[in-house]
């Protein structure tokens, strides 16, 4: 009994409890949509639970990219853009979450959306001046992957700087991919 009631007390210290992060950074496009988009940017955010090594987070990211040159001219647009969000439910599987240093793995799914403006200047002889605005939304399901570090920055403190690398595919015809590198804190 006396081991069984050792083991108990040490399982008992490790409790759940809620954890959240926020940051931002740069986005990276993946083939086949890379041949029509630039280096873009994100935020992300995420409320959720741990213990000491597994946890769930819900997650929301946005990331912003321009579509390049030769793809503008070829649609006949000025300027352009695509846009992605998404929430997912990502569990995480920790290293030393509690420790000064922390090293991390997470992935998921979720419901994605993409979001596809084009401005076409001079599209229509009425519309010279102004402009023509395209735009289409498409909602699809979708999943991501991804690893990350986070360092306290104050002594024993539960808030952390992060960094992280993460892999995003959204289920489209021709299937949309990108990679958000977001620096934030987690808490």
């Amino acid at each position: 009994m006396a081991p069984a009631a050792a083991q108990w007390r040490h399982f008992g210290d490790e409790s759940v409890r809620a954890t959240g992060y926020f940051g931002g950074g740069f986005s990276e496009p993946i083939n086949p949509v890379a041949r029509n988009l630039d280096t873009g940017w994100n935020l992300a955010g995420g409320v959720g639970v741990t213990s000491k090594y597994v946890g769930v987070m819900l997650d929301a990211m946005f990331n912003d990219f321009g579509v390049n040159r030769s793809t503008l001219a070829r649609n006949g647009a000025g300027d352009g853009s695509q846009r992605y969000w998404a929430l997912t439910v990502d569990p995480v599987f920790h290293v030393n979450h509690r420790g000064p240093v922390d090293f991390y793995l997470t992935g998921g799914g979720g419901l994605y959306s993409q979001i596809t403006d084009f401005d076409l200047r001079g599209f229509r002889e009425p519309f010279r001046d102004r402009g023509f605005n395209i735009s289409n939304t498409t909602y699809k399901p979708g999943v991501d992957g991804g690893a990350g570090f986070a360092f306290n920055f104050i002594p024993r403190s539960r808030v952390k700087i992060f960094v992280e690398g993460r892999f995003h595919h959204m289920f489209t015809r021709t299937g949309a991919s990108f990679v958000p590198v977001t620096i934030g804190l987690s808490f």
